[in-house]
């Protein structure tokens, strides 16, 4: 049987194989990540938008009553105290769906501007590969990544007689 010559590729072979390993390595690591994160800022969205649709709901009785300023088909004055009670209750009953998600999970930001509540939520995420993710994104301190999310809502009722 004749002997085959070793060429200079011989092994070469094998570092193209562990370089496309390390790739793909990196990008599962990545594709998890990012999708937790995604998932949980959807998961955070949906309370934020509950929050807020329950906060826009906290009318400010004593302003009605009073009379005063207001006018046909605008919305009807906001208690900032009253909607942040009703954005807390919101959040507190989403609670238990939201713990499987976040690591942390901050009270509602809750601010009422005329007739429109604004709801901020924030919270930290546990990524699977947060370690790594870590050296990338600095904020990302012991395999957590911050999540974000804010919402908008008008007082769906308009006061005043027409």
């Amino acid at each position: 049987m004749p002997m085959r010559a070793r060429g200079t590729d011989d092994g070469s072979v094998l570092v193209l194989v562990i370089g496309y390993v390390a790739i793909a390595a990196v990008l599962i690591t990545v594709g998890v990540d990012v999708s937790k994160v995604f998932l949980a800022r959807r998961a955070l969205a949906s309370a934020a938008d509950s929050a807020v649709l329950a906060a826009a709901q906290g009318i400010d009785t004593a302003a009605i009553y009073r009379g005063g300023a207001l006018r046909c088909g605008e919305p009807l004055p906001l208690d900032p105290q009253h909607a942040a009670d009703l954005a807390q209750r919101s959040l507190s009953d989403d609670a238990a769906d939201l713990r499987h998600v976040f690591a942390s999970l901050g009270p509602p930001a809750t601010t009422v501007d005329g007739g429109t509540v604004t709801v901020v939520l924030r919270g930290r995420v546990d990524v699977p590969f947060g370690r790594v993710v870590g050296w990338l994104d600095g904020s990302a301190s012991g395999g957590r990544i911050g999540v974000s999310e804010t919402s908008h809502a008008r007082s769906p009722v308009a006061g005043g007689l027409c």
